[in-house]
């Protein structure tokens, strides 16, 4: 069976639940998660390695209208993962206005990258709600594919990351299959202390 490799890039808005999903799919408490918007400010890299693939996650700053500096380079994040991806994973949940992403959904549907919208959260919504989030995502990129999950109860992830792997390239993979993530353990460390320091100081 052939191999295949590719970068997966993680785009969506802040609390939408795209570092519990992308932690549930790496398989490790890679990207912290706080309830407090913006925490992820760098492209941190989860890396899945198995027999005859290797997914490489991108977990992108939440997109936000910049109002100042730091915000600014985190936008250009989240616009270089829509060009440098094999696969888009494009999380929203159940409960947020997909119109404060216009520009970005736009995008989105312009690149030509296989898209998946992952509406996360579906343990907070009924079955009628979701049909109708479902039919607008749809509307709204007509060539993605639609996957309800919710990644707090680990449920429809495996779906997801067996939709991930239909959509990879053939191709050899870009790290050693060892590598479990491109950043160091004193990085990861750092991060777990910001945490700590965010939930415990508003």
């Amino acid at each position: 069976m052939a191999h295949r490799s590719g970068f997966v890039n993680i785009i969506g808005n802040p609390n939408v639940g795209k570092s519990t999903l992308m932690n549930q799919l790496v398989g490790e408490k890679l990207s912290i998660i706080t309830s407090k918007a913006q925490t992820t400010r760098h492209r941190i890299m989860g890396i899945v390695n198995g027999d005859d693939f290797q997914i490489v996650y991108s977990d992108t700053p939440g997109i936000l209208k910049p109002n100042y500096k730091l915000q600014e380079k985190m936008m250009k994040f989240v616009r270089g993962a829509i060009t440098d991806a094999d696969v888009l994973l494009y999380v929203t949940d159940t409960v947020e206005d997909s119109d404060r992403s216009a520009e970005i959904i736009e995008k989105v549907r312009m690149s030509g990258i296989p898209t998946i919208v992952v509406i996360n959260k579906v343990d907070i919504t009924t079955p009628e709600r979701l049909t109708i989030l479902v039919e607008k995502w749809q509307a709204l990129l007509p060539d993605a594919i639609i996957a309800p999950c919710s990644a707090k109860e680990n449920f429809n992830v495996e779906g997801v990351f067996n939709l991930i792997l239909e959509r990879l390239p053939e191709g050899e993979p870009f790290y050693p299959k060892d590598t479990l993530t491109d950043k160091t353990l004193r990085f990861f460390a750092s991060e777990i202390i910001r945490e700590k320091i965010l939930l415990n100081y508003d």
